[in-house]
């Protein structure tokens, strides 16, 4: 049985080593981890999944941070990364973990989600290439596996330019351009929500 339930700092050493053999020790050159160093992630969007017939084992483990797009900083989430035990692929684990955390973003308040990632995998969760809606993500080797997927509908017409670090921004100046977009990354994650309800998810998977 696999169940889907929120990272907890005790985690971090299992999720480490998952990330190492999913992706190998070379993970931290991307492009994309310069957005997470000194940044805190999104913890109520931080899930793992566990095998409960193996003492609770991660073999899955999904996160997203904080980034701000454009010059006045709108508020966004970066996805990733997305990690499934190379042993378990094909099980539908991965697929659960995007799926469901997806629609927690939403529920929670949050607008737009970008990514880097195989363009196929992540279309079947309405993820779409970012480069014609005009984002752009700077030091990325391969900008056409830059994605984005709205949360909320019409909200790319408020988001184009250059993805940042959150670290980058001003407080005052995520707050302002924040309040224009409707929502801000730490007051979305402060509003109740279903997500926590849903916190504990027992996923029926596919056996290969």
């Amino acid at each position: 049985m696999i169940t889907i339930s929120p990272e907890q700092p005790e985690d971090a050493g299992a999720i480490e080593a998952l990330l190492d053999v999913a992706f190998g020790t070379g993970r931290m050159a991307k492009a994309s981890y310069r957005y997470r160093h000194g940044v805190k992630p999104i913890g109520e969007l931080c899930k793992v999944a566990r095998d409960m017939d193996k003492g609770g084992e991660i073999v899955g483990a999904i996160r997203y941070w904080p980034v701000r797009i454009g010059s006045t900083g709108l508020p966004a989430l970066l996805l990733g990364p997305l990690a499934v035990n190379p042993e378990r692929r094909g099980e539908g684990i991965g697929r659960t973990l995007v799926a469901q955390t997806l629609d927690w973003a939403m529920l929670a308040g949050h607008k737009l989600v970008v990514l880097v990632g195989d363009l196929d995998y992540y279309r079947q969760f309405g993820f779409h290439p970012a480069m014609p809606h005009g984002l752009v993500m700077p030091r990325e080797k391969t900008p056409e596996r830059l994605q984005v997927r709205e949360l909320s509908p019409g909200a790319l017409a408020g988001f184009k330019g250059t993805i940042s670090p959150w670290r980058s921004v001003r407080r005052r100046g995520v707050a302002s351009a924040a309040g224009r977009s409707g929502n801000t990354i730490h007051q979305a994650a402060e509003q109740p929500s279903q997500a926590r309800d849903e916190a504990n998810v027992v996923v029926p998977l596919r056996k290969r």
